[in-house]
């Protein structure tokens, strides 16, 4: 399993309209897309520090979305952050939901 995880400052007057993308906009078309796990997303409302951590079952599955729909997803958020995106993919190691141990995510 893979995880994407993306990190932004979401602008203090956005946060409402943020909010609303992601539960209307992104979290219905995401759900959509092949390979995908699950989705956590946090958000501080002080700072407008934003991250979200998706899951995906192959690295494929994180090229195709990236390649695909985060365009549009970014596109749309970008207006609404005060910075670039920090994104990173990563081996999920180990997960308690998901019933991974560590090592045995490398192995499938």
């Amino acid at each position: 399993m893979i995880s994407r995880i993306v990190t932004c400052t979401v602008k203090r007057e956005k946060i409402t309209e943020f909010r609303n993308a992601l539960q209307y906009e992104v979290l219905p078309n995401i759900t959509r897309q092949p390979g995908f796990v699950d989705l956590v997303e946090s958000l501080d409302t002080a700072s407008g520090t934003f991250v979200c951590t998706s899951l995906w079952d192959t690295q494929q599955d994180v090229e195709y979305y990236d390649q695909t729909l985060f365009q549009e997803i970014a596109q749309r958020i970008m207006p609404l952050v005060s910075d670039q995106p920090d994104i990173k993919t990563l081996m999920v190691e180990n997960s308690t939901v998901h019933d991974i141990a560590s090592g045995k995510s490398a192995a499938a």
